[in-house]
């Protein structure tokens, strides 16, 4: 009795081993296969970072900003053709488009998202209440009804400064309550080398901020 007791213990303890030993075997397979199928070819390229895989879409387009620090932000445009050359300004740098007023200037700052800028001055009377009409343009923005333009546009050693040497500039629409401004520009800039082109295009803004000031 003893001895059949002892041969059925000595078939379970046989017959659990032989269970563990299949179930470890079948575990160490799936653990393989696991690894072949993330170590495979058919994986996309990545970089580890630290932490995870990170993995790189080569199809994405990268949009690259020279203003860093800030967001892309929509406020309007800006649009001149200069000669054989376009100046757009689609997107714009946050916090760093403000327009300013007396009751003799308008004045705005404008800056891309691409570090490119565009500086305009506007004097007459009673501009505020009288705004619309044409300006004339007059690079020492001290004559009485005239317009001081100077932009800098385009990218690294292609970055030109023009500067509006005469023709005119017509306000459509200004609010100083809402930030906005629309100017028509038809005239002749210069750049730094002295060359003279044609002009024209129009601004449509939405400033972020509009302030009075006393001078």
């Amino acid at each position: 009795m003893r001895g059949l007791a002892l041969l059925i213990s000595g078939m379970f303890l046989f017959f659990s081993c032989q269970n563990g030993e299949e179930e470890k075997s079948f575990n160490e397979v799936n653990s393989f296969e696991d690894q072949q199928t993330l170590n495979g070819d058919s994986l996309p390229e990545g970089k580890w970072n630290g932490e995870y895989l990170k993995i790189e879409d080569k199809q994405e387009p990268k949009v690259t900003r020279k203003s860093l620090g800030s967001d892309f932000f929509s406020m309007g445009s800006l649009k001149l053709t200069i000669g054989d050359d376009l100046v757009e300004f689609n997107l714009f740098e946050r916090k760093k488009n403000i327009l300013t007023f007396t009751n003799g200037s308008i004045t705005a700052f404008i800056k891309s998202a691409f570090n490119e800028d565009a500086h305009i001055y506007f004097n007459k009377k009673d501009i505020v209440i009288n705004h619309k009409g044409k300006y004339k343009a007059d690079p020492s923005g001290k004559a009485n009804n005239s317009i001081k333009m100077m932009i800098k546009a385009g990218e690294g050693d292609q970055k030109q400064e023009y500067i509006l040497e005469s023709g005119e500039a017509e306000i459509l629409h200004f609010s100083p309550r809402l930030g906005t401004l629309e100017v028509k520009i038809d005239g002749v800039f210069s750049n730094e080398d002295g060359t003279k082109q044609k002009g024209k295009g129009r601004i449509k803004m939405n400033f972020e901020q509009a302030t009075m000031t006393l001078q």
